[in-house]
């Protein structure tokens, strides 16, 4: 993504309203709307006809009547200093554009924004994400008058939405105006230059040797699209489109390219998620009900191996910590690990999964490799990947366990997930899981950027594959994770399970009183969390 200008407000006009007649046609939940690009239309609550906001997001999201480039009105963010970014997003059908490429215009004006304002892009299929592009740190920020930042995505066939976000982070107000979305050719610019091209074919040989999907593409086909979205490339950094591209194409819905910038900060310090570089997420502990072993365990990525270490103890002793009497099991929180590295994850809870094989990585041809916990050590086949140091901690005696899981749950949180499955004692909870639940390997390219590609199914204790979402035993829809745990739908329900659970156990663990009963010591546990 990059400030763009040339683009005439005339050509902006039309192509605006073409996509919007496209998007009256094609988007069920605005076929009764007169979507403008524009954000003429006010719609509920003040926002613009067709977007969407989180709810901790409203009130920082609005039309204004006041500020506007073209028409009377304008889309207007405020930031109030929170973590993360407030933002509006709008789903469309994929607009029907001449060329390979989509490119969408947005013109942004801000005043005393103390972080970013910026436009982002995601493709998705029916099954999946296919191509994001959060514009990697550029946009406006500070005071500045109308300025064109402008995205490009690939023309993907398998796409059935366009996810269209405008993002306000940090403090200050921005305004946005005055979208165009356009198709060009990228077949009518130059060949990629010869460093470009190699850069291009070195990654397409990876992909080839690796992907798990490797078997199942029509590589003259394929190589030739990827090409095609390479020219015009003089650069290395000019060709991550087409690489994105590339592995869109794949259909794993799991494969991505990290730039320079951000796998080097991966090498520097660990983050809870490895495409997005969110900070780091501590894990929580607290007791439910009294007699409730609750931890959250959050997505980890990154950092140095001391600090992968560090996070499995942390996890072992939270695990010691809670391992006391009375208990009458456990809830392992999922719902926010969007995944990052297995390894400190599965050594850390490794005494809930339990000793030996948790699961098998499944590859291409029919490999299958064991992934496994033993005696405070994480491994994969005949190798450990990570262990904790000093002696590891066992629990004092077994318990049922609810998993707790959601659609942030995606990618090696899925494999723990997986790892925690089977028998009577362990159940699930909540919504679908995101369905990327592939193990990955990173492949590090000549400028630093790092390739990250999909090559091995999962495959549960019974050697069922895991391919798409992983389904919660019990669904529940939740009310929302800022709720206090006593009000999350699916918290109260694995507390259900659990109590009745242990009122059929023979050892002397008994709890018959009703579940509201039981959550009135609940202050201290969401206070803790």
């Amino acid at each position: 993504m990059r400030p763009a200008r040339g683009h005439g407000r005339g050509a902006r006009r039309r192509t605006s309203v073409v996509v919007a007649c496209v998007v009256a046609l094609a988007a069920a939940s605005v076929r009764a709307a007169r979507l403008d690009l524009g954000f003429e239309a006010v719609g509920t609550g003040g926002l613009p006809v067709g977007w969407t906001v989180d709810d901790e997001d409203r009130g920082l999201v609005a039309v204004d009547s006041t500020v506007a480039l073209e028409g009377l009105r304008s889309l207007r963010i405020e930031g109030d200093g929170r973590e993360g970014a407030a933002r509006a997003v709008l789903r469309i059908a994929p607009p029907d554009v001449e060329g390979n490429r989509l490119r969408i215009t947005v013109r942004v004006k801000t005043e005393g924004v103390q972080g970013r304002a910026a436009p982002w892009v995601r493709l998705e299929s029916d099954a999946g994400l296919l191509y994001v592009d959060r514009m990697s740190g550029a946009g406006a920020s500070g005071t500045s008058d109308w300025t064109d930042y402008a995205i490009d995505a690939p023309v993907l066939e398998a796409a059935t939405r366009l996810e269209l976000g405008l993002m306000l982070s940090g403090r200050g107000t921005a305004w946005f105006d005055e979208i165009a979305i356009e198709g060009f050719d990228t077949r009518t610019l130059p060949a990629p230059s010869p460093a470009a091209r190699r850069y291009v074919e070195r990654a397409l040989e990876l992909i080839r040797d690796n992907s798990m999907m490797r078997d199942s593409i029509d590589w003259p086909s394929y190589r030739a699209g990827v090409l095609a979205q390479a020219r015009g490339a003089a650069t290395s950094a000019d060709t991550y489109l087409a690489l994105r591209y590339a592995l869109a194409r794949l259909g794993d819905h799991h494969s991505y390219l990290l730039a320079p910038d951000r796998a080097s900060v991966l090498d520097l310090a660990p983050v809870s998620n490895a495409r997005t570089g969110r900070p780091p997420v501590e894990p929580r502990g607290a007791r439910l009900a009294g007699d409730v072993a609750y931890l959250s365990v959050p997505g980890f990525a990154g950092g140095s191996h001391g600090e992968q270490v560090a996070l499995a103890e942390r996890l072992q002793s939270l695990v010691r910590e809670l391992d006391r009497p009375p208990i009458c099991g456990w809830i392992v929180d999922l719902r926010r690990n969007s995944g990052g590295n297995l390894w400190p994850m599965l050594a850390g809870i490794g005494p809930l999964v339990g000793e030996g094989e948790a699961a098998a990585a499944a590859y291409p041809g029919g490999r299958r490799v064991p992934l496994w916990y033993r005696d405070g050590k994480a491994g994969l086949g005949d190798y450990v990947q990570l262990r904790v140091r000093g002696e590891p901690y066992r629990l004092a005696r077994r318990a049922p366990i609810a998993v707790l899981l959601g659609p942030r749950t995606a990618s090696s949180a899925e494999i723990l997930a997986i790892a925690l499955r089977g028998g009577p004692d362990r159940r699930s909870f909540g919504e679908p899981t995101r369905g990327v639940s592939t193990g990955t390997r990173t492949y590090t390219l000549s400028d630093g950027a790092a390739l990250v590609l999909a090559v091995a199914a999962t495959t549960d204790r019974n050697g069922a594959v895991h391919t798409g979402p992983i389904l919660p035993d019990e669904p529940v829809a939740n009310r929302g994770l800022s709720t206090p745990l006593a009000e999350q739908t699916d918290v109260q329900a694995a507390l259900r399970w659990l109590h009745a659970r242990c009122a059929n156990l023979d050892d002397g663990i008994r709890s018959g009183a009703p579940v509201a009963d039981r959550l009135e010591g609940q202050n201290e546990a969401d206070r803790l969390l």
